[in-house]
């Protein structure tokens, strides 16, 4: 009786970490957007702070970007909803997997052009890379620390 007691301390200790770890990447994460957002004058940039409109925030830090032919002004509203509609279409049975890693490549893209707009050299990969692997727990501290570097600004480096 006394070890099943013992047991769920450890468990409820485990569970409560992993509450307080999250609690502080989310701020750290949230925080580091709404720098970026208010240093750019992005307007809005209090939608830093709310979960999907982490995503609107995360599009328009990155700025306008070229993808092909194709020049994306808003960055910010497409990926606010390429996000939203795969959060949604990834409830589908059998099919919602897809929809998932859509979500995963979206991620793993606007995570590497943010940080491509505010570090040099291999650093944006290194990052990027680290970040997934950690399941996105290095991306909060990532983006906290580089929150006052320089915009670099668009450029031909950054189209896909």
């Amino acid at each position: 009786m006394g070890s099943d007691y013992g047991a769920l301390a450890v468990w409820g200790a485990f569970i409560g970490l992993f509450f307080i770890l999250g609690a502080v990447m989310y701020i750290l994460f949230a925080y580091g957007l709404y720098t970026m957002a208010n240093r750019r004058n992005i307007e809005n940039a209090w939608l830093a702070w709310i979960p999907i409109g982490q995503f609107y925030t995360m599009g328009e830090v990155i700025g306008p970007l070229k993808i092909g032919d194709f020049h994306v002004d808003k960055p910010g509203l497409y990926l606010l909803l390429g996000m939203a509609g795969c959060m949604v279409l990834a409830q589908i049975p059998n099919v919602g997997i897809i929809f998932s890693l859509a979500m995963t490549v979206l991620t793993i893209g606007a995570l590497y052009y943010l940080f491509s707009c505010y570090t040099t050299e291999n650093t944006p990969l290194l990052y990027t890379i680290l970040s997934f692997v950690t399941l996105g727990f290095l991306a909060a501290v990532f983006i906290f620390i580089i929150r006052k570097n320089d915009y670099r600004g668009y450029d031909d480096t950054l189209t896909i």
